[in-house]
């Protein structure tokens, strides 16, 4: 319940970085690391959306298109506006 959710099968989730490692993300902090819902509970949106986000993120830095610290910041301030805060889609 440390994170508010309501379903605590483990199975439901996956553990999940905050700042995804191809975006310079610690593998291994504690302050990185979430248990990531797969299902979306409730918000609508699955691990699977995050995935996309994190790839498309991670293409525009490479590209040159988004410096990386923005890309930081934006993911881990709301992942699910992060591109579109960035002027991407």
């Amino acid at each position: 319940m440390e994170y508010g959710y309501s379903d605590t099968s483990l199975s439901d989730y996956e553990e999940d970085h905050f700042v995804p490692l191809e975006l310079g993300g610690s593998p291994t902090s504690e302050q990185n690391l979430w248990p990531e819902p797969r299902y979306g509970t409730g918000t609508g949106y699955t691990s699977a959306d995050k995935d996309t986000v994190e790839n498309k993120l991670k293409s525009a830095v490479c590209a040159g298109e988004v410096n990386l610290s923005d890309a930081q910041n934006a993911i881990m301030t709301d992942w699910t506006t992060a591109l579109s805060n960035l002027g991407l889609s």
